[in-house]
């Protein structure tokens, strides 16, 4: 089969071995990006992009706490990500063209000055709402991530997000 997203997510659930906080995250941020994706009514090849870099967005992290001495900063992550998404992809069957794609939005995801496509648009948001749901924002940080949302769901629901801390 390809472009094999079950076995993809099923991969990377089992690579963070019942880790309860990276699981969920993982399943959330990956069901909000599919939620953005269909309301912004994306191609399916779009979608099925969008959907596995969400499965695969902050994949780096474990790899980093264990090789750089518990320092899964951004940087480190960036060293490795291209490595550990190319395989995790090829073990589920994904079109070599979408490899570099996929690869672009897992790099980027938390490059939010910096221009957006549409996908890395919807997962940028999907990733900052289940973030604010896991770290609740102070007032201040609450209005910075507010002004990178562009889609009119993601709005909404990053508004019901932070309907305490914005009143």
């Amino acid at each position: 089969m390809i472009n094999n997203e079950t076995q993809l997510l099923y991969s990377v659930l089992c690579y963070e071995e019942g880790h309860c906080r990276r699981t969920q995250h993982i399943l959330k941020v990956y069901a909000l990006a599919k939620l953005f994706g269909e309301q912004e009514k994306i191609s399916v090849e779009d979608q099925q992009i969008l959907q596995a870099a969400a499965i695969l967005h902050d994949v780096a992290i474990k790899y980093c706490k264990e090789h750089y001495n518990g320092d899964a900063s951004q940087n480190n992550q960036k060293q490795v990500v291209s490595i550990l998404v190319t395989r995790f992809l090829e073990s589920a069957n994904y079109l070599p063209s979408y490899v570099p794609k996929i690869i672009e939005l897992v790099n980027c995801h938390h490059d939010y000055d910096k221009p957006k496509n549409k996908l890395l648009q919807l997962l940028m948001e999907a990733d900052l709402i289940v973030n604010c749901y896991e770290n609740r924002p102070d007032y201040k940080k609450a209005e910075y991530i507010k002004k990178i949302f562009q889609t009119d769901g993601g709005k909404e629901l990053m508004a019901l997000c932070l309907k305490k801390e914005i009143e």
